[in-house]
């Protein structure tokens, strides 16, 4: 009898192993709310048949939620510590500044440079006296030369920005191969 009844409870072992070993899962949305998921499950999914056996479940994915990002506006000059305009002296009917002989000294300097964003960019410049070697007043001025708008595409794009000055004071000048003048500020601002 206890041989039987060892038997039995074998057997009855071995299907509870062996059943459920398929794992059948149904989605659905919840009771009328489209927001609401839910999966049931049934049956589990089994490793080892063998006595003891271990059961593992496999994961269900019951919700997929987005995940954003707030993204402000961007634009980058590439080496920007880099760069500098150089000016040397010109003849000051040059079609680059565009002066008479009253205007004597003249000097011209442009630089290249590339930027990019991820918003349409209108570049802009302004310029700041160092010193006394430009004279107050409209004594210098800057422009971009071939185009002074970024695309939002990411990519950098190549600009080329001039400055010319006439009737600059030469004696008030220490001599130098690069004498501190001023100084460039490239800006930008949507191109709306």
């Amino acid at each position: 009898m206890i041989k039987r009844t060892l038997i039995a409870i074998a057997v009855v072992a071995l299907l509870a192993t062996s059943a459920h070993a398929a794992l059948t899962e149904f989605y659905f949305a919840g009771a009328g709310d489209s927001k609401t998921n839910a999966v049931k499950v049934d049956g589990k999914e089994t490793v080892d048949f063998r006595w003891p056996y271990t059961v593992s479940y496999k994961d269900l994915k019951l919700c997929t939620v987005p995940v954003r990002m707030q993204v402000g506006y961007y634009a980058q000059i590439e080496n920007c510590k880099d760069l500098k305009v150089l000016l040397v002296q010109r003849d000051c009917g040059d079609l680059d500044i565009g002066k008479g002989v009253n205007d004597f000294p003249c000097y011209f300097g442009c630089v290249t440079f590339r930027v990019r964003a991820n918003f349409p960019v209108k570049m802009g410049q302004s310029l700041k006296r160092i010193g006394d070697i430009i004279p107050s007043g409209d004594n210098w001025s800057c422009a971009y030369v071939g185009g002074d708008t970024v695309p939002d595409d990411g990519n950098y794009k190549e600009l080329k920005i001039c400055v010319k000055a006439w009737g600059v004071s030469l004696w008030k000048a220490k001599p130098g191969d690069e004498v501190d003048v001023g100084e460039l500020s490239i800006t930008v601002k949507p191109n709306v």
